[in-house]
């Protein structure tokens, strides 16, 4: 997956954040990161690790059942902005606002979904790739986020990885017309490639 290079001036920050997560300093390496995507945004790598950091965190502390529902009922406001901010294209506020509910429900797929999806109608792709492949991560079947990664990736020319999240969505749904049509388009691409090759 191609990514965003972190820019030089940011690079010793990116490096000690990925140093102090590889040495399980998971907060350290959330504050470092976090400070690297506030100056870049389309750092992906810096995304990327600082959400497995908080996952990190999460798991060593793994707050209670009533703290879980607790967090997911006082957090509704939140997400009511976000989606509002997405909606009204205040796409860098809404990405905050997912990103912070996520440091709260780092396993929540549909927070992950939400992200990338906002991550993508901001222009971010590459940061919105890796969020799709995290959230297939956490969940291989979700058939929305093989979708949303299918469609991301044909338009990025990596055909491959469409054509396998096309074909593992009607492993899963197989009368599903998108995924039907998706291939399709595919093989016409495929076909149209190899004639200018030849």
């Amino acid at each position: 997956m191609p990514t965003v290079p972190v820019p030089g001036t940011l690079q010793p920050y990116f490096e000690k954040g990925i140093q102090a997560y590889t040495q399980g300093s998971y907060l350290y390496a959330v504050d470092l990161l976090t400070f690297v995507i506030k100056h870049a945004p389309d750092a992906t790598e810096a995304r990327r690790y600082r959400r497995l950091a908080i996952q990190k965190l999460y798991s060593q502390h793994p707050p209670s059942v009533l703290s879980r529902m607790g967090a997911a009922l006082l957090t509704l406001p939140l997400r009511a902005w976000a989606q509002l901010c997405a909606l009204q294209g205040r796409h860098p506020r809404a990405i905050q606002l997912y990103e912070r509910l996520l440091s709260l429900q780092p396993r929540s797929k549909r927070l992950l979904m939400q992200l990338a999806s906002t991550l993508g109608a901001a222009g971010l792709d590459d940061a919105a790739l890796a969020a799709y492949e995290e959230l297939l991560g956490l969940d291989p079947n979700h058939v929305a986020g093989l979708r949303k990664l299918a469609r991301l990736s044909m338009k990025r020319g990596a055909d491959d990885q469409a054509r396998r999240c096309f074909e593992k969505i009607l492993g899963l749904a197989p009368s599903d017309l998108e995924a039907q049509q998706g291939l399709r388009n595919l093989d016409a691409l495929g076909t149209i490639k190899k004639g200018f090759t030849s």
